[in-house]
């Protein structure tokens, strides 16, 4: 569906996207990861075909250059931070549907599938951040497109709204559609993705499924706990006994190092032992840790 072949991208002399090779196939999903500046975004934008750029960038066959507008009508794009006009929910999603011809019953269909419909009547600058991210989504799928473009679309949203703006993508994925998302979130990867391509200073560093990210990198979560100081001891002691030995008291409560998939794991057995759990949260290892595993193992 999606086929990248050598894209380069220069502003000036600085090369923003290296010679990029990727392709992706109807109803995949495929992440593009990487710290701030790593050349997601503008790879993107020369996907999308706005941006001129050197290589070749086919979307179901149809070179986007040569075949500008058709291409084009394959995709929609829910940008990082939207931006509307002060215009009701409604009246928004109206306008760019006359521009894209689809039929009028389509607004209020889209309006259902992201959950607005209730909102409809509000201005665009009374919804919430996860409602504006929501109506970006909503007019990316007018057109009912076959190809769902998506650059860092969680970035700027709560826990709360993330999550269900996470789960309203997974949804359109899982109706045989084809995803390609920029992040900076193993979680998102984790949930959403078949397949994650690495980008570090505009190159293509590593590509692989999500599932074997961990055992390959040998990567690692920290949980935080919060625990009462009487039960610091006690909760390591009886992690230590399950085999997780990289527990250790953080003057809150504890970290406990381990795999993302043990995470559960973890909070299920000190429950069961009734150590009394206040808060937690979780650090994944962050992009820069990610992309030095990934030379070290020399992938």
């Amino acid at each position: 569906m999606i086929k990248v072949k050598d894209v380069t991208k220069r502003f000036g002399n600085i090369t923003a996207v290296d010679k990029a090779c990727f392709s992706l196939n109807a109803g995949e999903s495929l992440a593009l990861l990487g710290v701030n500046g790593a050349g997601k975004s503008t790879l993107i934008k020369c996907v999308l075909g706005i941006l001129d750029y050197s290589g070749e960038i086919t979307l179901n066959g149809l070179n986007i250059k040569e075949n500008e507008k058709e291409a084009k009508s394959l995709a929609g794009y829910v940008p990082q931070e939207p931006l509307f006009y002060d215009m009701r929910t409604r009246d928004v999603l109206g306008f760019f549907g006359s521009i894209r011809r689809v039929r009028s019953s389509r607004v209020d269909e889209v309006l259902d599938l992201v959950g607005l419909k209730e909102h409809e009547r509000k201005s665009t600058s009374e919804l919430s951040g996860g409602m504006r991210q929501r109506l970006s989504f909503a007019i990316a799928l007018l057109s009912d497109p076959e190809v769902l473009i998506l650059d860092e679309p969680t970035s700027n949203l709560d826990a709360g709204a993330r999550g269900d703006f996470l789960n309203l993508i997974k949804e359109y994925k899982n109706k045989g559609k084809t995803v390609l998302f920029s992040s900076h979130r193993l979680d998102e990867v984790d949930l959403l993705a078949d397949r994650a391509l690495f980008m570090e200073s505009g190159k293509v560093v590593f590509e692989g499924r999500p599932e074997n990210l961990q055992e390959l990198l040998g990567l690692k979560i920290t949980i935080n706990l919060v625990v009462p100081q009487g039960s610091v001891e006690r909760a390591i002691g009886i992690l230590a006994r399950e085999g997780f030995h990289n527990a250790e008291s953080n003057g809150r409560g504890l970290n406990i190092e381990t795999d993302s998939k043990q995470r559960v794991d973890v909070l299920k057995k000190l429950l069961q032992e009734e150590i009394p759990i206040s808060d937690f949260k979780i650090q994944e290892p962050s992009m820069e840790n990610i992309i030095d595993r990934i030379k070290e193992n020399g992938y």
